[in-house]
């Protein structure tokens, strides 16, 4: 450890595909101190959460990190209107544990309560209610940022208009996020009203999106990615609501734990094949309705701790692609090459997008959002490839925070507000302070080298 409290440190995304060395520091609790530090750094800085980017946004090798969890305080909670000021090392558990018992919580969550306020920020999170509720950028008021001078400035939308666009959905590129005020909603109980439905094949998906946006509040598709001919896209429709009341709520999953890194052989695609299959034929054909608490029904996969553990020791890739809505087409093509190459796990879902985020690079629009988790082993880079291909013919994009292997050419080619991104970067920080491998790979900043 050096004198100035930065230590040597191996990072990893939660796929734990992609790996950096880097010099580390727990975000101090004082602004002034974190300035100092952030100022003294001779090597390009980024800031890293609670580990759940998919992606290398958050990685910064042979340079330095800067740890912003132990910023964690929750400074307000407010009734009217409902809303919430926090530093944005709070992740979305912690706000759970304060909100739920008050009958508030958070209009936009991600798939696991892991997540930071400042990482839902960066890469403009959509969850599984976006044609209700929008990406999470929506819902918030003003956040303090520091630029790459250590200066603190409050951003809102009239403020600073266009550092307000390059900072959400803008992967941490324009500064460190200190605090954000983010407006809330009322939870009537600790529940949601939740309905599952076998979907034969794609179409039926699709066809269950019509009239669209849907009725239900939140949608969600499981789909086996390895089922070919007629059953190709079958999977399990979840909707659903936030319940009236907790009345005749189930049971809270219990806990597991996986304990190792799981051998490849478990990771064949005839065992993946066969648990897919079971899994659709476990559910009645008349689908199940139940009352979910609401933290097993926001993050269905938390109460298994180190699940990307499944995927064994290489770990695995992520490729989340948005398809404009009414393309069908493009759905098939994406979905027909991952069954092709027999590549796809038991992850792989489809979501509806209700429009634009606010940000220049962020993700959502009008469309789908189709992801899979791809086991990293031979072939998969070049899958990954194709699949942005595909993507890019259908006017799409691929999303950020759940990718590692997009290429700077699609990158550029999928938001069309990349160069208003780069103008306000090269205004906010001149000689690159914040980098990532991302920003790197995907040349952000191609002016500097």
């Amino acid at each position: 450890m050096q004198a100035d409290g930065w230590r040597s440190k191996t990072l990893t995304t939660w796929g734990r595909a992609c790996y950096a060395r880097t010099r580390a520091l727990a975000a101090p609790a004082s602004d002034t101190a974190l300035a100092a530090a952030l100022t003294s750094s001779t090597t390009p800085v980024i800031v890293y959460g609670a580990g759940r980017c998919y992606g290398d946004a958050a990685l910064n090798d042979g340079a330095r990190t800067l740890l912003s969890r132990p910023r964690n305080r929750i400074f307000a909670i407010e009734t009217g209107p409902a809303a919430l000021v926090a530093e944005a090392g709070v992740c979305f558990n912690e706000l759970s544990a304060a909100l739920h018992p008050q009958g508030l919580t958070y209009p936009v969550a991600a798939a696991t309560g892991a997540v930071t306020l400042g990482g839902a920020l960066a890469n403009d999170i959509h969850g599984k209610n976006h044609t209700a509720m929008g990406s999470f950028s929506r819902h918030v008021d003003w956040f303090d940022l520091m630029p790459a001078d250590g200066s603190i400035v409050r951003v809102d939308r009239s403020s600073d208009p266009d550092l307000w666009c390059a900072t959400v959905g803008g992967l941490g590129l324009t500064g460190i996020v200190l605090r954000l005020k983010l407006a809330l909603q009322r939870l009537p109980a600790p529940a949601a009203d939740v309905r599952y439905r076998r979907m034969d094949n794609l179409d039926a998906f699709l066809d269950a999106l019509e009239p669209w946006p849907p009725a239900d509040p939140f949608w969600f598709g499981w789909l086996d990615a390895l089922a070919d001919g007629k059953a190709m896209g079958r999977g399990i429709l979840e909707t659903g609501r936030l319940a009236p009341d907790a009345g005749g709520t189930a049971p809270a999953p219990q806990p597991r734990t996986v304990p190792f890194d799981l051998p490849a052989l478990c990771l064949h695609p005839q065992i993946i094949r066969r648990y897919n299959a079971l899994r659709f034929r476990r559910l009645p054909t008349d689908g199940v309705s139940l009352r979910q608490p609401i933290e097993a029904f926001y993050f269905p996969l938390d109460h298994v701790n180190g699940f990307n553990r499944i995927y064994g020791r290489r770990g695995f890739y992520s490729v989340h692609c948005g398809i404009p809505h009414g393309d069908r087409e493009g759905l098939r093509k994406l979905l027909a090459e991952v069954v092709h190459a027999r590549a796809g796990s038991m992850a792989s879902v489809l979501k509806p997008m209700g429009g634009p985020g606010e940000g220049f690079i962020s993700f959502p629009f009008k469309g789908y959002a189709f992801a899979v988790d791809l086991p990293r082993r031979s072939g998969v880079e070049e899958l990954h490839a194709r699949l942005e291909r595909i993507t890019l013919d259908h006017g799409g994009r691929l999303y950020a925070a759940k990718d590692a292997l997009m290429s700077a050419a699609g990158f550029a080619c999928m938001f069309p507000e990349l160069e208003r991104f780069r103008t306000v970067l090269r205004r906010v920080d001149p000689h690159g302070r914040f980098q990532s491998d991302m920003s790197r790979r995907l040349a952000i900043r191609p002016e500097l080298g």
